[in-house]
């Protein structure tokens, strides 16, 4: 009894942990999509390459959902534990743990460099330049400064040459109380504009810190996977022992008989 209770309860963080990875997978992928579809489709309609930073959030995203799936049948086998079901339950919890270890591992080594760094950049520039000629991606551009603190592509002075000051999206607000954000002067003299990064250096890190999160998530799944194995095969061992006791109906029937 206490077995099943112990693989019941490892079976319940399984879960939650492979709902943080699957959700944490859809936030990145959001994250990517923010900036990528600011970006001109016209110059990658030929494109066919797959970029680590768009392939990340599926890999993670299907290991998420099938430590989901095993999880079900865990709760299955906790409830009517079985040999079969056990034993079932421990293989689909070892092929996600290697499947966790293995894409973290995978993630680390391809996706956390500079391959990571070129793809953002190329993209921030994209966009950058699609927002000199179109004003709706210019807004979105500059929806894009405010959530991450930026300005410009590489940095605050690539507005020097075709505007007259920074948009107001690379300068800070000033509140009153409960009246509307008041706008400061944001002028190529402004020193917290200039202070400011550039998007892509700031959306590089961002995404390298994100991909190391769900990293460092997936490797502890794992972990909590192997334990979860452990405990699953001890589970079966223990149902093997029990052997249920027969009581042979035909015999003691006749005996009652002779008594009779």
């Amino acid at each position: 009894m206490a077995q099943n209770v112990g693989l019941h309860v490892l079976n319940i963080v399984f879960t939650i942990f492979g709902l943080i990875i699957a959700g944490g997978s859809i936030g990145f992928f959001v994250y990517v999509n923010m900036f990528v579809s600011l970006r001109n489709s016209n110059h990658y309609l030929l494109d066919y390459n797959v970029y680590w930073p768009q392939a990340v959030p599926w890999m993670f995203f299907v290991c998420g959902l099938f430590v989901i799936c095993t999880s079900c049948c865990g709760f299955k086998s906790a409830k009517k534990p079985s040999k079969t079901m056990v034993t079932t339950y421990g293989v689909f919890v070892a092929i996600a743990s290697l499947l966790l270890f293995a894409i973290s591992i995978v993630a680390l080594v391809c996706a956390d460099g500079v391959k990571t760094d070129n793809f953002i950049r190329d993209t921030i520039w994209d966009a950058y330049f699609q927002m000199k000629e179109h004003p709706e991606v210019e807004m979105s551009f500059g929806n894009f400064e405010r959530r991450l603190h930026c300005c410009g592509a590489d940095s605050p002075r690539d507005y020097v040459n075709w505007r007259m000051e920074f948009p107001q999206s690379c300068c800070d607000v000033i509140r009153y109380g409960f009246l509307d954000n008041y706008p400061i002067d944001c002028q190529f003299t402004n020193k917290l504009a200039n202070e400011r990064h550039g998007c892509s250096e700031v959306a590089a890190q961002y995404a390298r810190i994100g991909i190391k999160v769900l990293s460092g998530v997936s490797i502890f799944t794992s972990l909590i996977g192997i334990i979860t194995l452990i405990a699953a095969y001890t589970t079966s061992k223990s149902i093997n022992k029990r052997r249920p006791q027969v009581i042979n109906m035909s015999h003691e029937l006749e005996s009652k008989k002779v008594l009779l």
